[in-house]
């Protein structure tokens, strides 16, 4: 489940992106969004109602973008540089919301209790750019619409639905 922007991104932090891709190469990730949750995802209309009942409980998020790092992703297959999230308590309560009606579902959670909130900038990285120096704390997009995905392969998605949140 992913929290993304439905309106194209502001042109300050698109001009950010293009800079930091033109540090690190590679490709920059549209949408750009929060992942909140990934599951099994063994019973899709089951994720789909799940996240439909969540989206009606919830509104809009500004994610705010704090800390440039690499990783490796499995997902993407390649190294990616994301941006760390800047925590929040209406990010924290929206995250437990999700993960009770997810669990309530009958779904199971692949991320468990823990784990770091950020958001991935660019793809497929090419080489090493300088992680510090950039002016952070900034606020990359508001997130009012929820995307629910399935994971095909390497940087390969299948859109199950999109969610509005007002």
């Amino acid at each position: 489940m992913l929290f993304a922007p439905a309106r194209p991104i502001i042109p300050s932090v698109r001009d950010r992106l293009e800079r930091l891709r033109s540090e690190f190469g590679g490709r920059i990730v549209e949408p750009l969004h929060l992942t909140l949750e990934r599951t099994d995802g063994e019973d899709a209309s089951g994720l789909t109602a799940a996240v439909r009942e969540y989206g009606a409980r919830v509104g809009p998020l500004a994610v705010r973008g704090e800390k440039l790092f690499v990783a490796r992703s499995p997902y993407r297959g390649s190294d990616v540089l994301k941006l760390r999230v800047t925590g929040s308590e209406p990010l924290r309560r929206q995250i437990e919301v999700l993960r009770s009606t997810i669990r309530k579902a009958g779904l199971r959670s692949l991320y468990g209790d823990e784990r770091a909130t950020s958001v991935t900038v660019l793809e497929h990285i090419e080489r090493d750019g300088p992680l510090e120096g950039w002016p952070f704390p900034v606020e990359l997009f508001v997130a009012d619409e929820l995307i629910v995905s399935r994971i095909l392969g390497a940087s390969r998605y299948d859109i199950l639905d999109r969610i509005a949140v007002s």
